[in-house]
């Protein structure tokens, strides 16, 4: 089996971490890490050189302190690292963890802070390139471009199945403003005659049947994120023990990925978010391993501790609200370090890039202007043939949001 050295002073978790990503997880190439000087020297393996000096002709990756330590220190400038740094600094969201200005929801801004381009695999892949040239035998791992639409689905319906008393409450309202045109909508809508604005599914079970006739050269996948919490005030999704809901969920099941889309409530709650796990397994049949935050609310360590705990592998949560771009400067999926216990745990991260609800109400880009970063985005991803994948929602195709299912549309086609 092709096989590295890599030498350094000390073996630490940080270094074991980066090494395992770079070679193992993205070039299908094992290694091995070495203190032993005279061991790496005498060695006819391919070699690399990590620390501080030169030691002959070997490849030479020049180390940074904070890789050979534990715990946080805002001493730590991006910009001022190594390469290996900068890409361990990047996956394991060292920033996250020192004092972050964040918005009425927690979160912290991706202003700039976003990295635009997948640095992370750009970097890789040109090294793997200085590496071919000088050991010509090793043979890197081939990459695939993959294209992953998920959709959070809050609700459902916007005014059907949402039980007695919210249904009715709701047209009471409706009087109370004399908002005679919303009344009559409700009205229709309950009663059959019109189709509910957020009942959009069929839109992405054609996406998803297009893509397929056409037998595009992409991968493509489809996941839907089901939010199964309690009625609250950022939690306004159908009752989770609604028949028409659960049949929905059922129904979808059978051509898509599903998951679960954790409450805003439950980010601070374990107990709530281990209900909501088992409320969907029970409707689906299922067991649920993929997640993605409500409001895209992500506390580091906190939220992925959590998630650990209650059994999920897979999170899509890792991305900023209010810009596109790459949160962990990646579009490869990756293991996430934990940096407060300085262990590399088995939940692994998927980045998303670009959202409906960033580009219209926090970018303010038209459907036009939207579609265009949407292919900006896209083509930076095929040049590294990673992963993208982009979120939608059902509720997002109608009334102030027409023009952006065409977004989608014209994207995946």
């Amino acid at each position: 089996m092709q096989k590295i050295l890599i030498y350094t002073p000390k073996i630490t978790s940080r270094i074991q971490y980066i090494f395992d990503f770079v070679w193992n997880e993205f070039s299908g190439v094992d290694f091995e890490l070495t203190t032993n000087l005279q061991f790496f020297e005498a060695s006819d393996f391919p070699k690399i050189n990590y620390s501080k000096e030169k030691i002959s002709d070997e490849i030479h990756l020049i180390s940074d302190g904070f890789m050979f330590e534990n715990g946080i220190s805002g001493n730590v400038k991006f910009k001022e690292l190594n390469e290996i740094g900068k890409l361990f600094f990047s996956l394991s969201r060292y920033e996250e963890y020192l004092p972050q200005e964040k918005d009425i929801h927690g979160r912290i801004s991706g202003k700039g802070k976003v990295y635009k381009t997948p640095f992370v695999d750009e970097w890789i892949l040109k090294f793997q390139e200085k590496f071919k040239f000088k050991y010509s035998e090793l043979e890197f791992k081939k990459r695939e471009f993959e294209m992953v639409l998920t959709c959070d689905v809050d609700q459902v319906w916007k005014y059907k199945n949402k039980g007695f008393k919210r249904t009715y409450g709701t047209f009471l309202k409706d009087l109370i403003k004399l908002d005679w045109r919303e009344f009559k909508k409700r009205k229709n809508v309950i009663s059959g005659k019109e189709v509910d604005d957020y009942d959009t599914f069929e839109v992405f079970k054609i996406l998803r049947q297009t893509h397929n006739d056409k037998k595009l050269q992409s991968k493509f996948r489809m996941i839907f994120f089901w939010l199964m919490a309690n009625y609250g005030k950022f939690d306004k999704n159908n009752p989770f023990d609604n028949s028409f809901f659960q049949n929905k969920i059922k129904e979808i099941s059978k051509w898509a990925e599903i998951g679960i889309h954790p409450s805003y409530a439950s980010n601070s709650n374990l107990e709530k978010l281990k209900t909501e796990i088992r409320r969907l397994e029970k409707i689906s049949g299922q067991k649920i391993t993929k997640s993605r935050q409500h409001f895209i609310k992500l506390d580091l360590p906190e939220t992925y501790q959590n998630l650990i705990q209650k059994g999920i592998e897979e999170d899509y949560t890792m991305a900023y609200a209010d810009e596109t771009g790459f949160r962990a400067g990646t579009c490869t999926p990756f293991y996430w370090y934990d940096l407060r216990d300085e262990i590399k745990t088995n939940l692994k991260v998927h980045s998303f890039c670009a959202m409906d609800v960033t580009l219209r109400n926090y970018m303010k880009l038209n459907p036009e202007q939207a579609l265009a970063e949407l292919f900006r985005l896209k083509s930076e991803i095929q040049k590294v043939n990673g992963q993208m994948i982009t979120l939608f929602h059902n509720s997002n195709f109608n009334g102030e949001w027409n023009g952006w299912k065409e977004v989608l549309e014209n994207f995946i086609k």
